[in-house]
């Protein structure tokens, strides 16, 4: 386990002291008020995927009393998700396991190298691999990045790491890992919870499969959700018009790191 300090001083536990100023980038620059998403006070928050819990973070700056749940199934990143839910006043609650549509086991693609790219979908894994190869200049292919995001790869030494080949190669590398898989209802039921004012999921791809492990009877106690679309933009919005059915007014926008070949769209949901 390593440690991360961000850009308040604030020292976090990670996996990966370089993936910390990706994620920083993405999450500490959401403005969830802006697409119509609002945490009141001793809000209740799931969060699905969480990885080493800087969504959480951003939460408690939200909202410092919410009530936070935050689930990750990869060992390694439980651990450093552990430890920050713990050092939050007042803790979080950290729970090893992956939300999908029925109880069992799953098979992940874990990148030791870049934690947040785990995922269910082997062929999710190897384009989102490829993209952020091309992200980094090391593909035959390189994408030009955004000002910000460039000089995140400077200022990180990606860049010139990238121009090392065997160092890329050893970065995208994944090892295959099991983990304990329940319904979103069940976990509800277990912890009690009956109503949900953000439910926030980001599974490298298994959207669908968490939100099909929600029970009909339990929709309607969810106010708000932010899902992380994987599959494409048909496919987000798909998703996106079947929580319009179901009653919540929705916005959709790319990911700020979205990379052709691996597009990454934010879904934005609320209850009128």
């Amino acid at each position: 386990m390593q440690s991360a300090t961000l850009p308040d001083g604030r020292v976090i536990a990670c996996v990966n002291s370089y993936e910390v100023d990706f994620s920083v980038h993405e999450i500490f620059a959401e403005n969830l008020a802006a697409h119509g998403l609002t945490l009141p006070p001793g809000a209740i928050v799931l969060d699905v995927g969480a990885n080493i819990g800087l969504f959480a973070l951003y939460v408690r700056d939200c909202c410092p009393d919410a009530r936070i749940v935050a689930f990750e199934p990869m060992p390694e990143a439980f651990a450093a998700l552990e430890r920050n839910m713990a050092a939050l006043q007042p803790s979080a609650l950290a729970v090893p396991l992956a939300l999908g549509a029925r109880s069992g086991w799953a098979e992940f693609d874990y990148f030791p190298g870049v934690s947040a790219l785990s995922t269910q979908d082997h062929a999710l894994g190897e384009r989102m691999a490829g993209g952020l190869r091309a992200m980094l200049g090391a593909s035959p292919n390189p994408v030009r990045q955004s000002d910000g995001v460039q000089d995140i790869l400077e200022r990180t030494g990606a860049t010139e790491a990238a121009a090392d080949t065997s160092f890329v190669d050893d970065l995208l590398r994944s090892v295959r890992v099991r983990a304990q898989v329940e319904p979103l209802s069940a976990q509800l039921a277990a912890l009690g919870i009956k109503n949900v004012d953000l439910l926030k999921i980001d599974t490298e791809g298994a959207e669908a499969e968490v939100l099909a492990g929600l029970a009909e009877g339990d929709w309607p106690g969810i106010r708000q959700l932010l899902v992380e679309a994987h599959h494409g933009e048909a496919a987000a919005r798909e998703l996106e018009a079947d929580l319009g059915r179901r009653g919540f007014t929705t916005s959709l926008a790319r990911h700020p790191l979205c990379q052709p070949g691996a597009e990454v769209f934010h879904i934005y949901a609320a209850r009128p």
